[in-house]
């Protein structure tokens, strides 16, 4: 699926998709052009799935955030459930929703203004929705660390 040119130029670009394709040269060892051409080929097959800005954190933590741990009723609702995760995927407010094993089912990181906002929308998804069994908030006092990589290697080349 990848070679190891792929590898390196898809961990370059994980850590900064702002570098031309000269810069690009230098880590990869490949011309200009081919690494734009390869960059193209990876938008069209979907190793790229999009390129995003991420915001410093002086700006994110303006917001109020909140981990947000969801126990669902049966999952034997399958279109409700669908419903829900659909809504929860349109939302601004939600930026990670995670279906995860153990006591919990869901895990949501949602950002909002304030605390009126933050609790309209847990009104409005959570507390009134007939798939929300119960749901626990923490609330983030600070990000340490966000680092948005998967750090590729030799094993990943084969697919």
């Amino acid at each position: 699926m990848f070679d190891s040119f792929d590898l390196k130029l898809l961990n370059a670009l994980q850590e900064d998709a702002d570098r031309t394709a000269e810069e690009l040269a230098e880590i990869v060892a490949l011309s200009p052009s081919a690494i734009a051409r390869r960059i193209r080929r990876l938008r069209e097959s979907g190793a790229i799935a999009r390129t995003i800005a991420l915001l410093s954190a002086e700006i994110v933590d303006r917001r109020l955030r909140a981990i947000v741990r969801l126990q669902l009723h049966e999952h034997e609702q399958a279109e409700e459930f669908n419903k829900f995760r659909n809504r929860l995927k349109a939302r601004d407010e939600v930026q990670l929703c995670l279906e995860v094993s153990g006591s919990d089912d869901m895990l949501l990181l949602v950002a909002c203004r304030d605390m009126a906002e933050f609790n309209a929308f847990a009104d409005a998804e959570l507390a009134a929705g007939p798939m929300v069994r119960r749901y626990e908030t923490s609330f983030v006092k600070k990000e340490i660390k966000n680092r948005p990589m998967v750090r590729l290697d030799e094993r990943d080349a084969q697919g």
